[in-house]
């Protein structure tokens, strides 16, 4: 059975992770062993992806155009990633985060919002193909060369504490 599913919060929540993900990436950035520069691009990317999403919400969502037709099981699967995802507690996240001491901890919490992250935006490609097709497919491809990166540097760090 068909159902209309406005993805207005969709792309609210992920505007919000975007914003969120790029906060955290700036407190990594702070602390200069887990490399400032590398988390100050990543921060600087999500922050351009979080401008594209505001400018389609922006320009979409009063004119009905996030609304689409999915399946109801489609529709419960979308609002669950709205409602869980790993920044979904941002304030509580970065809270969290700024307990960490040890890398492992804060690359896995990187990569598993950078996982999310890919996971959405396929979402939208699929939901949303006359949507900004070329930005989607840009912001797809930087989230997935993220999360190689993070997930690199979070086993280029491990193989290094096997070394001591």
């Amino acid at each position: 059975m068909a159902k209309q599913f406005d993805g207005t919060e969709f792309f609210k929540m992920m505007a919000v992770n975007e914003q969120a993900t790029a906060a955290m990436y700036r407190q990594f950035a702070a602390n200069v062993k887990l490399g400032a520069k590398f988390f100050e691009h990543l921060a600087k990317d999500e922050e351009r992806h979080y401008a594209i999403y505001t400018a389609l919400l922006k320009k979409y969502a009063d004119t009905k155009g996030l609304t689409v037709e999915v399946t109801d099981d489609q529709a419960e699967y979308l609002e669950l990633l709205v409602k869980n995802n790993a920044v979904t507690e941002a304030d509580a996240l970065a809270k969290k985060a700024a307990t960490f001491t040890d890398k492992d901890e804060l690359y896995a919490l990187a990569e598993q919002g950078e996982r999310d992250a890919v996971l959405f935006v396929q979402e939208l490609i699929g939901l949303y193909p006359m949507l900004q097709p070329d930005d989607f497919h840009v912001i797809l491809q930087e989230e997935k060369n993220h999360l190689k990166q993070v997930m690199s540097r979070r086993m280029e760090a491990k193989l290094g504490t096997l070394r001591l």
